[in-house]
C-alpha cells in the first residue's frame, strides 16, 4: 500500500506548522518490516503452527522472538536469515521433555543458532525422521523472568501461550568472498538445502563479532505471515495473520542473537496512523520513543467482534486479546507507567524491604457492551469471572484469552493458560470492549494517562484507546465433528480531545 498522506499543509497546520517526517504504519496488504502474532499455545494438547515469508527477491536477517503472556518476558529468539522468496514454517509445542512450550521445525531455512542446540537447562533435539528430515527441537526458557523474590512465578509452564513478534533486522548482501558471501550462505540448492548456514554462525565468531553491520542495508519489508492454531483431539483449528508494520525503521540494526535486541523500542519515533473518520488518510504524528510510535500505529479505542455460543449447535467463542508493546510501557522498574497504558507491573507490595518491586497483574480498565442479532443491548461492566474489586472490568497482562460463558465455561480453543471467562447476554450476536479514557491532561503529564497525547511544537493531539489486537476463534460441535473459524478484531481510531465513544445508557 502506498501511504496516502494529509496534505503536507493540512498536517502542518493540525500539527502546529512542523515538517512532518513519514513514519512506521499498519500495512492492510499485509506485509512489512515488522509482524507481530498475537497469540501461541502449547497446552493442553494444543500447538500453533506459524509461517514467515520472504516475498521479496533480497536476502533478509529476521530476529524472531516468543514472549510469555503475563508480562511479555522473552523466553527465546533467534536470528533468520530469509533467502529471496524463502518460507520458514514452524510449530510451538509442549516440550516433549519438558512442562513448557518450544520450538519444532524440519525446515531448512538458516537459524543462528541452529535450533536444537544446547542451551543450559533447557538443550534442544536434533532428530532425522522417517523421510529423512532433520527435526530439530528447542524448548523455551524462563532465564528472563526467574528473578525470585521480584517474580511471583517463574515457572516454566508460563511459557505455554504468549505473542511472537518477528522484526526485519535488515537486507543482506555478498560483499566480497573473503569476508564472506552471506546472501550465498543462505540461498537454498537444487536439494532445498541452503548452501552454508555453518558459514552463517562463524560469521558472527569473525567480522560480524566487531562489525554486525557489515554487508546488511536497511529494512525494507515485504515478510508476512500465515498461523493456524489447532488441536487434534478436539477436532478444530483456526487460521489467523499477524499484523504487518511496515517503515518501522529506516537503517539496519542487525544483532548478535545472543542478544535481547532489536525489540520494538528501536523503531523510528513517527507513526502514520490511518484516520478512517477522515476518509483514507493517514495523520503523521512523532512520539518520544520508538516505542510509543509502534504503540501509536496500534492504538485503537475499542475491539469489536462476534460472540456465537448457541447450544443448539454447541457453539462456542474465545476473544484472543493482546497488547504487544505493554512490557514497553509497564515493565520500567518503577510504579508510574508510560501512556497510554495505567497499570504497572512492577509496584511496591506491603511487608517487603523498602523499594523493592514485585509483580503485578498491570491491569486496564474496559467497558464491555453486548448486543444481540436483533438489536439488544447490555451494559457488561464486571463480567469477567472471577470479578474484580474495581466498579470496572479489567484485563491483565499482555495476552489473555476471553472463552465467552460464566465461570468455568471451556475455551474454544481448548486453552488453559491464561483464560478468563466473560459471560454473554444472548445465545448470538456481537460484542464491543472499549479502552477510552475521560480527561486530558498537559502534554508534559501525558504520562500519566490513557490518552495518549502526540506534541509537534506548541501543537497537542490526542488518541484514545490501547495498542491491542488479536481476533475471535468460534467453534461448532457436531456429535463426534468440530469446526473452527477465525475472525480478526475490528478496531476504531479516534483523535479526541479528551472523551472516547461511549456505550450505550441501558
Amino acid at each position: 500500500m502506498k501511504k496516502n498522506l494529509i496534505s503536507i499543509a493540512v498536517a502542518a497546520s493540525v500539527l502546529g506548522g512542523a515538517a512532518v517526517q513519514a513514519g512506521q504504519f499498519v500495512n492492510p496488504d499485509k506485509t512489512g518490516q515488522v509482524l507481530l502474532f498475537p497469540f501461541y499455545n502449547a497446552d493442553n494438547g494444543n500447538a500453533t503452527n506459524m509461517h514467515i515469508v520472504n516475498t521479496t527477491d533480497a536476502t533478509k536477517a529476521v530476529k524472531i522472538r516468543f514472549v510469555e503472556y503475563k508480562n511479555s518476558d522473552e523466553v527465546l529468539d533467534f536470528n533468520l536469515y530469509l533467502s529471496a522468496r524463502d518460507h520458514f514454517a514452524f510449530g510451538v509445542i509442549k516440550n516433549p521433555a519438558g512442562d513448557g512450550a518450544a520450538v519444532i521445525t524440519a525446515d531448512n531455512s538458516c537459524t543462528v543458532p541452529a535450533l536444537g542446540s544446547p542451551n543450559g537447562a533447557f538443550s534442544g533435539t536434533a532428530v532425522e525422521n522417517t523421510l529423512g528430515q532433520t527435526v530439530r527441537t528447542q524448548p523455551f526458557v524462563n532465564y528472563q523472568y526467574a528473578n525470585a523474590p521480584a517474580d511471583f512465578d517463574s515457572s516454566i509452564t508460563r511459557t505455554l501461550t504468549g505473542h511472537v513478534e518477528v522484526i526485519e533486522m535488515g537486507e543482506v548482501s555478498d560483499m566480497d568472498t573473503k569476508l564472506g558471501a552471506y546472501a550465498s550462505f543462505a540461498t537454498h540448492g537444487a536439494t532445498g538445502v541452503p548452501a552454508n548456514c555453518a558459514g552463517l554462525d562463524a560469521a558472527w565468531q569473525a567480522k560480524w563479532k566487531t562489525d554486525p553491520s557489515h554487508g546488511l542495508s536497511a529494512p525494507k519489508g515485504g515478510l508476512y505471515g500465515l498461523a493456524y492454531h489447532i488441536n487434534v483431539e478436539a477436532a478444530a483449528a483456526y487460521g489467523f495473520e499477524p499484523t504487518a508494520i511496515d517503515d518501522w525503521r529506516t537503517g539496519q540494526i542487525h544483532t548478535n542473537p545472543g542478544t535481547n535486541s532489536p525489540s520494538l523500542e528501536d523503531g523510528v519515533k513517527t507513526a502514520s496512523i490511518l484516520h478512517a473518520n477522515g476518509g483514507d488518510q493517514m495523520m503523521e504524528v512523532l512520539l518520544g520513543s520508538g516505542a510509543e510510535a509502534t504503540s501509536a500505529t496500534l492504538m485503537t479505542a475499542s475491539i469489536s467482534n462476534d460472540v456465537m455460543v448457541n447450544p443448539a449447535i454447541g457453539g462456542m467463542t474465545d476473544w484472543v486479546i493482546s497488547f504487544p508493546t505493554k512490557r514497553l510501557h509497564v515493565d520500567k522498574g518503577v510504579a508510574d507507567p508510560v501512556a497510554p497504558f495505567t497499570g504497572s507491573w512492577r509496584g511496591i507490595v506491603a511487608g517487603t524491604t523498602p523499594g523493592t518491586y514485585k509483580e503485578q497483574p498491570a491491569c486496564e480498565p474496559v467497558k464491555i457492551g453486548q448486543w444481540d442479532r436483533e438489536e439488544g443491548y447490555t451494559a457488561a461492566e464486571n463480567g469477567f469471572s472471577p470479578r474484580p474489586t474495581q466498579a470496572v472490568s479489567v484485563i491483565c497482562n499482555e495476552v489473555a484469552v476471553v472463552a465467552v460463558g460464566p465461570a468455568g465455561t471451556a475455551s474454544a480453543l481448548s486453552a488453559e493458560t491464561g483464560v478468563i471467562n466473560l459471560a454473554f447476554a444472548y445465545t448470538e450476536g456481537w460484542q464491543q470492549i472499549l479502552f477510552g479514557q475521560t480527561g486530558k491532561l498537559q502534554a508534559s503529564e501525558a504520562l500519566r494517562r490513557q490518552d495518549m497525547d502526540y506534541t509537534v511544537g506548541d501543537a497537542t493531539l490526542t488518541e484514545v484507546g490501547l495498542p491491542a489486537i488479536g481476533f475471535g476463534a468460534y467453534k461448532v460441535n457436531n456429535g463426534a465433528m468440530s469446526y473452527g473459524n477465525a475472525a480478526e478484531h475490528k478496531n476504531e481510531t479516534v483523535f479526541s480531545s479528551g472523551v472516547s465513544n461511549n456505550l450505550p445508557t441501558t
